[in-house]
């Protein structure tokens, strides 16, 4: 993904330090940053710059004993949309990875919303993509599917189907395209022959993480994200089996009662039913504390929900249709570093780091 290049003052904002100590990492890690060709010489970041950036420092910090390791796995659902799911999941890995930390993120909605989001094209062909003056990076040719033991369409590794916008240590993707429905339907069919399929994605992280899987090595990764989709399938229902977490996005203008009713029970009967349940965690999105039905809605959720709800919210802001729509189709967190948004986003990562029990860099 390419964007507008960044003033170290805004490096300096998105790494939460000073322009000083940017430009004394840029030195110590030996990180080759273009400069302005016309009039002052001043450096001009690119978004991998930054990620390379915050790695560098995050490692630098750990020193010689190395990062305290703890793997965490994650989906990001919500039962009904509309309520900022998305954008959530592709901010979030982007402030994790300016953390310092390692970020694998799974599309598995199959219309590919976080895949476009991350400047990819979901649906053109090889040959259109070429017409188009695109290279064939540019387009999704493989999906989480493609990466599963039986997949009847030849097994690929994950090297070959990651995607990396912002670099080697900026978040990496596994697309998603309208094919990927075939994922679920093969599920649907091995649960038909008696096979345990809603367990296929847990015991795929947990070789993974083993470094039992070539296929599918994981090991370097400290938060794998699925961004489920709204719809229970039973792709969904299997990523939130194999997850640690499942962080659950609220509207609070159009909060549904029902839908974290529905949530909850799902997760009740996975426990009961497989003796297996993530922690749920809210994040409260479009979030006014002047209207009095948000703080209506609220009430209600703490007092439900008490241990889940997370103490930051993020308000609604123009600030997010404006970045998807800008000429750089960069996240919000990169795209207007200094945007209040920005700042609520950040402090909903910190927050739910430190909740995950992941180090942060």
């Amino acid at each position: 993904m390419t964007g507008k290049p960044f003033k170290v003052q805004a490096v300096a904002k998105m790494l939460g330090t000073t322009v000083d100590s940017v430009r004394r990492m840029v030195v110590d890690a030996g990180i080759d940053v273009a400069r302005q060709e016309h009039g002052p010489k001043t450096r001009l970041f690119s978004a991998e710059n930054v990620f390379d950036l915050a790695r560098y420092r995050s490692t630098k910090k750990a020193g010689t004993k190395g990062r305290s390791r703890k793997q965490v796995v994650a989906t990001i659902y919500a039962p009904k949309g509309g309520v900022g799911k998305t954008t959530i999941a592709g901010n979030l890995a982007c402030r994790f990875s300016l953390r310092g930390l390692k970020i694998l993120i799974v599309d598995l909605d199959f219309q590919g919303n976080l895949t476009m989001m991350y400047g990819f094209e979901t649906e053109m062909t090889p040959e259109e993509a070429v017409a188009a003056g695109l290279s064939r990076s540019q387009i999704v040719e493989s999906h989480f599917g493609s990466l599963t033991p039986n997949w009847p369409y030849g097994r690929r590794t994950l090297a070959d189907v990651v995607k990396k916008p912002f670099g080697e240590n900026g978040p990496h993707l596994v697309p998603a395209d309208l094919t990927l429905d075939r994922l679920d339907t093969l599920l649907t069919f091995e649960t038909f022959e008696g096979k345990n399929s809603e367990f296929t994605i847990a015991r795929m992280l947990r070789d993974g993480m083993a470094g039992k899987d070539p296929f599918f090595d994981i090991r370097t990764y400290d938060i794998i994200l699925f961004d489920a989709a709204p719809a229970k399938s039973r792709l969904t229902r299997g990523a939130i089996l194999a997850s640690d977490y499942v962080i659950s996005p609220v509207s609070m203008e159009k909060f549904s009662t029902k839908a974290l009713s529905y949530l909850s029970s799902v997760l009740t009967e996975m426990q009961e039913q497989v003796e297996r349940s993530p922690e749920l965690v809210i994040v409260g999105n479009f979030f006014d504390a002047g209207r009095v039905r948000t703080m209506g809605q609220l009430m209600t959720i703490t007092q439900t929900y008490n241990d889940a709800w997370l103490d930051h919210t993020i308000r609604r802001s123009e600030d997010f249709p404006k970045a998807l729509n800008a000429d750089s189709d960069l996240p919000l967190v990169l795209a207007k570093p200094n945007s209040p948004s920005t700042a609520e986003l950040t402090a909903v990562a910190d927050a739910l780091l430190a909740r995950l029990g992941v180090a942060n860099g």
